[in-house]
């Protein structure tokens, strides 16, 4: 994977050289086959043809300027469907929340029996984390980069598989703050949930705006085929991906060892705050120093 991303002119004019070229050798071959020209020309193809069509290994200097400046331009590029993405949970998280509120019945569809009997006697269902902190702690990663890597990957179904996945994730979460706001737990819930959830979720919608992206690319291509464009949504959203990983193993830390701790709310909701804004300053900082650097090269 290579990060560096090269203008659209610059690979325009470049793919019209090497094509210039190519029927400049072919010209030689065929009028002067013995002159020093062509073997010239025939280096110089083939020095083109391994930049162009040759992967390069990625150097750690490539995922240093992945890191400092392309995750956070990304996030600032795709902003657009990140946003989609997050209006699309955040509003099936409240018809989930209403419609339990409704009708109680629904609770039983995201809460197990087990689960309710436990708040009944006042204890969510998150007190057996504690009990195995580190265990729980991989478990969780593991669970919320799959469900991110679902959001991204179905796409691929011309983005209905990660609308849905938006939906329904953003319903079993408001039914769930509904069925313990029942119970007397919602503040339980909120607390539990603020300090991990500050990334967590985020991780989720730029998963989600990912997959979007590629959506967008299989129904409406522009300028390109729907299989050049595909190629080139793949790539960026799988690099708007990666960069939630470490968002998720941070997010799962806090959800194994703090969440379930008998921390204060207010610690929890100063960490949240903490983790959210040392995001958003690394985010825009990041983007900025991209832009600094592209109007250098101008």
């Amino acid at each position: 994977m290579t990060f560096t991303a090269i203008p659209l002119s610059e690979f325009q004019a470049g793919s019209l050289l090497y094509r210039q070229t190519l029927a400049d050798l072919a010209f030689a071959r065929m009028r002067f086959p013995r002159h020093s020209v062509v073997q010239d020309l025939e280096q110089l193809i083939g020095r083109a043809h391994s930049v162009i069509y040759q992967a390069r290994r990625v150097k750690r200097e490539d995922w240093k300027v992945f890191w400092k400046t392309t995750w956070p331009r990304l996030v600032i590029e795709c902003l657009r469907p990140i946003l989609i993405a997050t209006i699309l949970f955040w509003g099936a998280c409240g018809i989930g929340f209403f419609l339990t509120v409704q009708y109680p019945l629904l609770e039983r569809f995201f809460i197990s029996e087990s689960m309710r009997e436990g708040m009944e006697k006042g204890e969510l269902w998150t007190e057996s984390i504690t009990k195995a902190a580190p265990l729980a702690t991989s478990r969780i990663m593991t669970n919320n980069i799959g469900v991110c890597i679902a959001a991204w990957a179905l796409g691929i179904t011309f983005g209905i598989g990660t609308i849905y996945l938006l939906v329904i994730n953003g319903i079993m979460l408001g039914a769930v703050f509904a069925g313990c706001m029942r119970l007397g737990m919602f503040q339980n819930l909120a607390e539990f949930v603020i300090a991990h959830g500050s990334l967590e979720l985020p991780a989720i919608w730029i998963s989600g705006g990912a997959g979007l992206i590629l959506g967008q690319a299989m129904v409406f291509p522009g300028r390109y085929s729907r299989s050049v464009e595909i190629g080139i949504a793949g790539r960026k959203s799988m690099q708007l991906l990666i960069g939630v990983i470490p968002m998720l193993i941070i997010a799962g830390l806090v959800e194994g060892f703090v969440s379930p701790s008998n921390l204060s709310s207010t610690l929890k909701v100063s960490l949240a705050a903490l983790l959210a804004a040392s995001y958003l300053v690394y985010i825009y900082i990041g983007s900025r120093k991209q832009t600094s650097l592209q109007q250098m090269d101008a």
